[in-house]
């Protein structure tokens, strides 16, 4: 092609580039959805040895309470008698997390499924593992124990893990830019 003829048709190309359509975006309103909820507090725990080869966390009336984000006075499901356990093997590498506790629904249910992080400190604080799932909340939950859910921590750290474990920290759990949690009221 002619250098003449590029030097013609670069500006009209950078042109139809330029022309493109913008399609704005509804400006955010700081205000979250109308049905948002969000975990009151974190619930932290202190955790003992039982056995050698099992630690628990300290019960204290611990709570995780789902409340609307627009009033804080409105519960919407909780979670509550939650406890964590952490069971050592024969083989000094094998250490597996157990979680449990009672959910109940005070007439609305997530539209999703509640993530929890179950964060694992030393003794001075300083987080040394977490572990990430999501809970099942229904309507008709009244004090409904969840099954135990278990995790096999990495060899590489259990034994460390183990002798290190001084507090659990159990929060909700949202990636970043991932939409916010929202209810529905159960059908009466």
């Amino acid at each position: 092609m002619p250098t003449h003829l590029i030097r013609r048709i670069a500006p009209i190309g950078l042109a139809t580039l330029v022309a493109w359509p913008v399609h704005a975006q509804p400006a955010p309103t700081g205000q979250p959805p109308l049905n948002a909820v969000s975990v009151e507090q974190s619930a932290i725990f202190d955790v003992t040895p039982v056995t050698g080869t099992l630690k628990e966390t300290v019960q204290k009336e611990q709570q995780l309470v789902w409340r609307a984000r627009r009033n804080s006075n409105e519960r919407r499901f909780q979670l509550t008698d939650m406890s964590v356990a952490f069971l050592r093997n024969q083989a000094p590498n094998e250490v597996k997390i157990t979680f449990a506790g009672y959910v109940s629904a005070f007439g609305w249910r997530p539209d999703g499924e509640p993530k929890l992080n179950v964060i694992v400190r030393t003794r001075g604080g300083s987080s040394i593992y977490s572990w990430t799932f999501g809970i099942s909340v229904r309507c008709a939950d009244n004090k409904r124990p969840l099954p135990p859910l278990s995790q096999t921590v990495p060899d590489d750290i259990a034994a460390n893990l183990f002798n290190s474990v001084g507090a659990v920290e159990i929060s909700e759990y949202r990636e970043p830019n991932s939409p916010i949690l929202t209810a529905r009221q159960c059908p009466s």
